[in-house]
């Protein structure tokens, strides 16, 4: 754009004034970028239409208002890292490679730069999430599909540029902790912060200048394992030396007396100053395990105190990187029945852990050293193989019905890696969909009692994983499939669309099953009896929802939009999480309506017991009761209203008084003796 052009969009909007040096940056062939569009270049600018003609990525011709996009257009400059990967990609990925540091540091200057040329003065900082943003699409990552790709490969695409980037990220984070030059960020919502020449400082330096002003005792344990962690670079050794002392003597009195430290805490401490004890003291092994308290003295009295889930409690708070040394502790502490301690941890993990314990075990057919300790010999318990004893375990609890969910989910990611195939692949038929099928009920259940929009992680490996059903229904009969999927139509831990999408694949095999589909439409069809105020009270949270708080919701996501990078954005995830909490409940209140019919308190009987009815009643234990049966939504322990659809109001509807019905709710039965009757509309 020509100054004309500039000055006549200013007359126009006035306020756009302090924009002035970013309109003189819209230049034709200049670079840019745009929060929905991506990478582009600027073709041209039409007086005549105020329209800037932009060819983004995928989307060539693109017209614009300056005047719109001002605030949503970033200018690049040649310079730029988006542009040279366009441009000088060769140069730029051979500097990625052989300094990630100072890559990241000309990024952090240059920053500064462009915004001293619109007249801003910045301070050269990144957040790690804005570095992501940027250095991701490095390696190819697209923040929008604008070129029409399927959708498939898209992802494809961005997983294989995601892989790369946290390969290239890590060893750059390892080189940014190193220089003197940068500040880097000690939580997540603090930037990379390139230092002034007078501020330049060793991260040893500066890890011991935050572990000295710490009074935190975990975040000191943390700190001091930095710091050995740093002791690797040669020049860092004396520096860190000098005051070991002072920090061993720290650590171990935090260790032995902070009431803010657990178990696991106390562990992971012993560890961390044992090994700057190791590391600035070598050849003094046998020192460190002199030192109180010793990691031995944890583990016997966290098993004294809890001798049955002692060890599954320390495992699941430490650290995952010491999850390998835990366990090779163990061997040396419980010498006589170690595996038996590995085996039982291993029926309880989670996550890491379970592969944690299975390769610990399988370790030791190949090899009876332990990990960590030079020349100490594992004990062998005289029962064979891991890999036997293992593959009999799974097999047993499944057998049981003990397996538990983590441990399911690890063998179905698992069953066709070689390492373990032999190991997992007999456990994977029908028995093992019906376990997997009741952990995800079970936890579903648990979850009821939380606030969460977590996922439930069995039931997304069950949907995403497409050949899993085949496979545990190979040697099936429609029979056992058509109970199979009447337990998933049943569950609650899976969504409407998943439950069709894996009900799809059972009657691909099965036609049969399809049969069970259509009655179990038909039953849906069941109304529901509702008080009108009840009714009433929904359609009112509804409307409020729809009018109110939806709306505002929506405009909070757009606010939160702005706020940077989306997938990394915590405001945005937040609005977002918020948001469908909102609309699943609105979902919920339009299916609840639309199935719902009111009730007419005046048609309750008056000889019998019926919705609206007030019942007297004693139990055989001499206790007595007066309680409201009222529609599906009305319960209210405080007044005995109790909804129709509970299990005592079941039993009682129909009966007269006198009557004797039966209740059997947890295994806990009771005996109920109708006295008296009246009619909840007639007291009102």
């Amino acid at each position: 754009m020509n100054q004309e052009a500039i000055e006549q969009i200013i007359r126009k909007a006035p306020k756009l004034v302090s924009k002035r040096g970013k309109l003189e940056a819209m230049k034709d062939g200049a670079y840019c970028l745009h929060g929905s569009w991506g990478f582009g270049r600027i073709r041209s600018y039409d007086s005549a239409s105020n329209k800037l003609t932009i060819d983004f990525e995928g989307k060539e011709g693109h017209m614009m208002d300056p005047a719109f996009c001002v605030d949503k257009l970033e200018i690049l400059g040649d310079d730029n890292l988006l542009v040279r990967y366009r441009t000088d990609r060769e140069n730029l990925e051979k500097e990625m490679r052989e300094s990630p540091d100072e890559f990241v540091i000309k990024y952090l200057e240059s920053k500064a730069a462009d915004a001293a040329a619109e007249g801003r003065i910045i301070e050269p900082a990144a957040s790690s999430i804005e570095l992501e943003n940027v250095m991701k699409q490095l390696f190819g990552f697209k923040l929008t599909n604008n070129a029409g790709i399927p959708e498939k490969d898209f992802d494809k695409t961005n997983k294989s540029a995601e892989k790369q980037y946290r390969a290239w990220w890590a060893k750059a984070k390892e080189a940014l902790f190193r220089n003197p030059r940068v500040a880097c960020p000690k939580s997540k919502n603090e930037s990379y912060v390139l230092r002034s020449k007078e501020e330049e400082m060793k991260p040893e330096q500066e890890v011991l200048r935050e572990y000295f002003l710490n009074r935190e005792p975990k975040k000191k344990i943390l700190l001091a394992e930095k710091l050995y962690k740093t002791a690797t670079a040669p020049d860092s050794v004396e520096e860190i030396k000098a005051d070991l002392p002072k920090i061993k003597d720290e650590l171990t009195e935090a260790i032995k007396n902070a009431r803010s430290l657990n178990d696991s805490d106390r562990l992971h401490g012993i560890w961390v100053r044992n090994n700057l004890v190791r590391y600035l003291y070598p050849g003094e092994e046998s020192k460190v395990e002199e030192i109180a308290p010793r990691s031995k003295d944890i583990i016997l009295a966290a098993v004294e105190h809890d001798p049955k889930d002692g060890l599954n409690n320390l495992a699941k708070n430490l650290p995952s990187s010491y999850l390998e040394r835990f366990l090779d502790l163990l061997t040396r502490i419980f010498v006589q029945d170690w595996r038996d301690r590995i085996i039982d941890l291993l029926k309880n993990s989670e996550g890491r852990f379970t592969k944690e314990c299975v390769d610990y075990l399988l370790s030791w057919d190949s090899s009876r050293e332990s990990h960590f300790v030079k020349g100490a010999e594992i004990a062998d318990d005289g029962r064979g193989s891991s890999r036997k004893l293992i593959k009999e375990y799974f097999k047993r609890w499944l057998e049981e019905q003990t397996l538990r969910g983590p441990v399911i989910l690890w063998i179905v990611k698992n069953r066709k890696e070689a390492k373990y195939s032999d190991i997992v692949g007999d456990l994977i038929g029908q028995d093992l969909l019906s376990a997997m099928l009741a952990a995800v009920d079970d936890e579903s259940l648990q979850r009821e009692t939380i606030a969460t929009t977590a996922r439930i992680p069995l039931a997304d490996a069950l949907s995403e994983d497409r050949s899993l059903i085949g496979d545990m229904l190979k040697n099936s009969t429609a029979e056992t499939a058509r109970d199979l999927a009447q337990t998933l139509l049943l569950n609650q831990g899976f969504e409407d669309l998943t439950k069709k999408s894996i009900l799809a694949r059972i009657i691909k095999k099965f036609p049969s099953v399809q049969s069970l589909v259509a009655s179990k439409a038909e039953s849906k069809e069941q109304r529901l009896l509702a008080s009108s105020w009840s009714i009433q009270a929904r359609r009112e949270e509804l409307e409020d929802l729809i009018k109110n708080k939806l709306p505002a919701s929506k405009a909070a996501i757009e606010a939160a939009r702005e706020l940077g990078d989306l997938r990394e954005n915590s405001e945005y995830k937040m609005a977002r999480e918020h948001d469908e909490v909102l609309s699943a409940r609105r979902a919920q209140l339009e299916r609840d309506l639309s199935s719902a019919d009111i009730i007419d308190f005046n048609a309750t009987p008056s000889d019998k017991v019926g919705i609206g009815s007030i019942v007297t009643l004693s139990t055989d234990k001499g206790e007595s009761l007066t309680c409201t049966i009222l529609g599906a939504w009305d319960s209210d322990t405080e007044k005995n209203y109790f909804s129709y659809q509970t299990p005592l109001a079941q039993a009682l509807l129909e009966h007269r008084v006198g009557d004797t019905v039966e209740t059997n709710i947890n295994d806990h039965v009771t005996r109920w003796t109708i006295k008296s009757l009246s009619r909840f509309i007639d007291k009102k």
